[in-house]
């Protein structure tokens, strides 16, 4: 299949909006088909994961990809565009100021230390007077507020009854950044050994797994893959 308008189209979708839930890609698709004068096909989600697979041919050597997950907080599946570099943060130094950036690593460290990895809104603009030096202003908290805001709708963040949550994006964009540097408090599911923002601990030890590896682990065992103990936490 070539590279064609309609991949161009897509991608640059995904790169505007950073994050885009299952049911609006395909939304995007079909509108795109439309513009590029295929209104009589109707495109499926089959066809999404072929356009997402191509241009993810022509993204990866510039160290990008758009991946797809299911991010139980929301229990929804979402294609994010992502930098795979070591320290996508400071890719943003041309949209952001520093004192920004700043705000933004700090809020990812707090979600992080957090005990659930979330913080109330409170919280969140308090942080502001966390600076990066004695000389360097606090960031003005109206100037936060705008900054969540945005930063919610790219989906670094989701807001969930009241509390701030690491976002599908940051879920994929800085695993390999918080893994780095907060490897003693984020650990890794067992069962697939990626890094668990969001999981289920298990009634009888500390082993916290993901959902949907639970779901089909528990498939054709009925114990805990730690301790071994009957599995009754339920999942639903």
């Amino acid at each position: 299949m070539a590279y064609t308008n309609v991949h161009r189209a897509f991608l640059q979708s995904c790169s505007n909006h950073g994050t885009v839930n299952k049911q609006n890609a395909l939304d995007i698709l079909t509108s795109i088909y439309t513009r590029y004068g295929n209104s009589d096909t109707i495109p499926t989600d089959d066809d999404v994961v072929d356009v997402v697979a191509k241009i993810n041919e022509a993204i990866y050597p510039f160290d990008q990809r758009i991946a797809y997950l299911h991010f139980d907080p929301l229990d929804n599946d979402f294609y994010v565009f992502v930098n795979l570099q070591e320290s996508p943060i400071d890719l943003q130094q041309n949209v952001y100021t520093p004192q920004e950036l700043h705000y933004f690593r700090v809020l990812l460290r707090e979600l992080t230390h957090s005990d659930d990895h979330t913080l109330t809104t409170i919280a969140c603009l308090n942080l502001t007077n966390d600076t990066p030096g004695e000389t360097v202003k606090p960031l003005p908290k109206t100037r936060a507020e705008q900054l969540l805001n945005e930063w919610e709708e790219l989906g670094y963040f989701v807001l969930l009854q009241e509390k701030f949550h690491f976002g599908p994006k940051s879920v994929v964009e800085f695993e390999k950044y918080l893994s780095k540097n907060y490897s003693d408090i984020m650990t890794r599911c067992l069962l697939c050994n990626v890094t668990i923002f969001y999981g289920v601990r298990c009634a009888s030890c500390t082993q916290i797994l993901h959902k949907d590896c639970l779901k089909k682990y528990l498939r054709q065992l009925t114990s805990c893959p730690s301790c071994e103990e009957l599995w009754s936490v339920p999942l639903s």
